[in-house]
């Protein structure tokens, strides 16, 4: 379906846009008790990154991403069988700095299912999609109420790619418009505006700019190469930024505030997020992070790595492993296959091993001269709908989060859902690695509590979804 431009989800450079595949039919819904669950989940895993900041005398993000799903592990006892089902955090509290992940995809989304006849509204939302850039405003007005120069507005800017290079284009147009809607001067930031570091801020069109959104990331770096239609530069490889520029944002601008700023990791270092968990766990006894069982350090070796084996598998997460491109799951086939079969029908993908038994023993093996900086993770599985005539689908949650300076607490911003179809009929099967940039689709995410009295007919939950809001936690195959 073609919709209309306002409600378009584009990917590509200025003259090479196109439309992000969006899996509208059957929407993601974390509604009622499971809602619950999740926000409890998130909150302790916020609470864990606050008491990480302090601690490490570190600043805060402002927004923040956390990617909750409903997993569950095998039974070694029976094949047949996902025991301890709950949501798990499997990244996060991640920076999010780009902005069409807090705002363009979710309302967006929200005015695509309008647009079919769906009715999005049946839930009380935390933040209504539609209300997802005034509440970003108030965010910038209440961080400089608390930390500038309450005597005037702040001078706002987005920081991104140079226009043909951003892949988000319209997100960063939408936030400067609503910005500038808002009373606030705004600039867009790319290297075509030529900006400057002095007197400790950012500068861009002579302006200095007091807050930003969005920061230099790993990709503006050198080491990033031209969009390969760009044919006479296929192979020429291009610096966004000169090195020395930005290590002086980085390093020389402490009077410009930061939406997301630069000394705290944003966690999406498997091996960082677990040690701040385990110190939240060890400062505060009885809570806890709902998250996979890790193995950090000297706690990797074949032994221990193959209880999680028994239990039906084991994903290595490198150091650097934002995106999903340093994951790597290992499946147990012997233990796990009727589960995965049940679920996902089919479950060759690029980051996924299947291992016989000797195949698992060579792997084990390698565990013993083990020494990198990777966490290693009891293997969970993915809920999957299915959707009949063999087609499941995969989701993966990304529930967005502000802080409110002026109240001093997190609220929930928005949601959105990427989904990966698996079955007999897709050709590669399902890795369970749910990027975009690997192929799979945006789709709507309802989260709240459902109104009284309203239509739930057209809700869709996979069997470890419908076991939680029952309040169970197995589910047999």
């Amino acid at each position: 379906m073609q919709f209309p431009e306002h409600l378009q989800l584009l990917t590509g450079d200025r003259g090479f846009e196109s439309p992000i595949p969006a899996y509208l039919q059957s929407p993601t819904w974390i509604v009622d008790t499971a809602w619950d669950q999740f926000t409890t989940v998130a909150n302790n895993a916020l609470a864990a990154y606050m008491h990480y900041c302090k601690t490490n005398n570190l600043p805060h993000s402002y927004l923040l991403g956390l990617d909750i799903l409903v997993m569950g592990t095998i039974d070694p006892n029976n094949p047949h069988r996902v025991i301890d089902i709950r949501p798990t955090m499997v990244e996060g509290p991640c920076c999010n700095s780009y902005p069409a992940c807090p705002n363009i995809w979710a309302s967006r989304l929200y005015g695509q299912l309008k647009h079919i006849g769906m009715d999005p509204d049946i839930v009380e939302y935390p933040t209504h999609p539609t209300k997802i850039l005034d509440k970003i405003c108030a965010l910038f007005q209440n961080i400089w109420t608390k930390k500038g120069d309450t005597s005037r507005k702040p001078v706002c800017a987005v920081f991104t790619r140079p226009y043909d290079l951003s892949e988000e284009e319209s997100a960063h147009n939408m936030t400067l418009n609503a910005l500038k809607k808002s009373g606030f001067e705004a600039y867009r930031v790319t290297p075509d505006e030529k900006p400057e570091v002095k007197d400790g801020k950012l500068w861009v069109n002579n302006r200095p700019i007091d807050m930003v959104w969005r920061r230099i990331e790993r990709v503006h770096l050198p080491g990033q190469a031209h969009p390969p239609h760009r044919e006479y530069r296929e192979m020429e490889w291009v610096k966004f930024y000169e090195e020395a520029f930005a290590k002086n944002v980085v390093e020389g601008t402490a009077k410009t505030i930061f939406i997301n700023p630069w000394k705290i990791d944003d966690l999406r270092s498997k091996t960082i997020e677990e040690r701040c968990f385990r110190m939240y766990e060890k400062d505060f006894p009885g809570k806890t992070i709902s998250r996979p069982d890790t193995l950090l350090d000297r706690e990797i070796n074949a032994k221990s790595v193959k209880t999680y084996a028994d239990r039906g598998g084991w994903v290595m997460k490198k150091w650097n492993s934002t995106g999903g491109k340093g994951v790597f799951m290992h499946i147990n086939q012997d233990l796990a296959k009727h589960v995965a079969d049940q679920l996902y029908a089919r479950y060759d993908g690029r980051h996924m091993v299947v291992l016989k038994t000797k195949e698992m023993m060579d792997e084990l093996a390698k565990f013993d001269s083990f020494n990198e900086d990777t966490a290693i993770q009891q293997m969970r599985y993915v809920d999957a709908r299915d959707l009949g005539t063999g087609k499941r689908l995969v989701y993966d949650t990304r529930i967005n989060v502000l802080y409110d300076p002026l109240n001093e607490k997190w609220e929930f911003l928005s949601g959105m859902s990427r989904s990966v179809a698996c079955g007999a009929g897709v050709e590669n099967g399902n890795s369970l690695l749910t990027n975009v940039s690997m192929g799979a689709e945006i789709s709507p995410l309802i989260m709240g509590h459902v109104k009284p009295d309203a239509d739930r007919s057209k809700i869709q939950y996979g069997p470890m979804l419908s076991a939680l809001m029952k309040g169970e936690n197995s589910v047999t195959f």
